[in-house]
């Protein structure tokens, strides 16, 4: 099979598709059999032979079975990149990055523009196949813990709510492994988001730096029930001033050797607490919301990331509240990031109460929209931790 796979019988857009490659693309693309949606399952084991790292659906293929196939394929083949052929709307864009799908692509596209979306497609397969092989360029050290970062440049797009559920979301599935660090050393509110009331902080661990090991920190972390570590902010913005930047890094040391994964809840911003820490950074989540303010300042976090030299198959990025009505499409989002979408969460009324409850929504209501759109991000961050039929579970509740 082709690196690429039309799954479709529409010769038309086969000759399209040829025609945007300029004849790089050679033996057939297209395949289709009468009756082949009727098991999603079925037809992902018939599309994705082997090499293929794009799947792109339609044009002829109904939504609703082009859905059902992309959600198959992101749980059966999350490393294989799908795009859906459809004419784009706002409602299926949503729809389709939600069921796990790269892009959807409209099928009259001029050909240069064609061929833009289906190597963006084929960038993310790679990168993805990158995370399942371990082939990841940035790590020199195969046992290092993963450190998943939570970036924001401005505050109220949801940062703690992303990084605290995903917490809890890594642990059901590699439970005692994972630990979240409240970075926002002066008013970070991790505790609060997860119920939390600790005995000891970021700031009780470092006070004898000096004898510091992964023993006498792992004492001063809060356990969560739901087999979660946690290593909370300072008690008091006033202890928070008298932490030093090594003294973060030794922390962050430590901790990836005792942890397979490190989820840092930053500050807004790019202060030099997260600085020092984007040095041990794996994956970066750079999250924003849906209005104005928030993507001019995502712009100007990327552009600074650009300049600190962060490659950009580290980065994924997350739109929260992705269908609020603010009159920006996602595609006008991604045009003006220079990025496109890797997981838009949905809005929902159950997080503001689920922040106050202190209970994240990945455990109270695991079916919830906003819950899935957690796993797509543990399914980015850590394919190798997520079995194919992996879901929230909820089966971790508060003791």
């Amino acid at each position: 099979m082709s690196r690429l796979v039309l799954a479709t019988a529409n010769l038309e857009f086969e000759a399209r598709v040829r025609e945007a490659f300029d004849g790089e693309l050679t033996g057939p693309l297209s395949y289709w059999r009468e009756g082949m949606l009727l098991d999603p399952g079925d037809a992902v084991r018939e599309l994705s032979g082997s090499g293929v790292e794009v799947v792109a659906l339609g044009p002829d293929v109904p939504a609703e079975n082009a859905l059902a196939l992309a959600s198959a394929f992101d749980h059966q083949r999350p490393d294989i990149s799908v795009v859906i052929i459809a004419p784009p709307s706002t409602d299926l864009l949503q729809s389709a990055l939600r069921a796990g799908a790269r892009d959807v692509i409209a099928p009259d596209m001029a050909p240069a523009d064609l061929r833009a979306a289906i190597e963006r497609a084929f960038d993310t397969a790679v990168h993805r196949r990158q995370q399942f092989d371990g082939d990841d360029p940035e790590s020199e050290d195969g046992d290092r813990g993963r450190v998943i970062m939570a970036l924001c440049p401005k505050g109220g797009a949801g940062k703690t709510t992303v990084s605290t559920n995903l917490a809890l979301a890594l642990a059901q599935v590699a439970p005692g492994e994972v630990v979240i660090i409240d970075l926002d050393l002066q008013f970070g509110d991790v505790a609060s988001a997860l119920g939390l009331r600790p005995d000891l902080t970021f700031a009780d661990a470092v006070r004898s730096l000096d004898t510091l090991d992964a023993t006498g920190l792992k004492a001063h972390l809060t356990v969560h029930p739901a087999d979660l570590f946690v290593l909370c902010a300072p008690a008091t913005p006033t202890e928070a001033d008298d932490l030093t930047i090594e003294q973060v890094e030794r922390v962050l040391e430590l901790l990836t050797q005792s942890f397979k994964y490190v989820v840092v809840d930053t500050a807004s911003g790019l202060d030099e607490n997260t600085l020092a820490a984007l040095e041990y950074a794996t994956d970066l989540l750079l999250i924003s919301a849906t209005d104005v303010p928030s993507i001019r300042a995502t712009v100007k976090e990327i552009e600074a990331l650009r300049v600190i030299g962060k490659p950009q198959h580290l980065w994924h990025f997350v739109l929260n509240r992705a269908d609020a009505k603010t009159g920006l499409t996602i595609p006008a989002i991604e045009r003006t990031v220079g990025i496109n979408v890797d997981v838009a969460i949905p809005s929902s009324r159950s997080v503001p109460m689920s922040l106050n409850q202190g209970e994240p929504l990945v455990l109270s209501d695991p079916r919830s929209t906003v819950s899935l759109a957690m796993l797509q991000i543990v399914r980015r961050v850590a394919p190798r931790a997520t079995p194919a039929d992996t879901r929230p579970t909820g089966i971790f509740r508060r003791r």
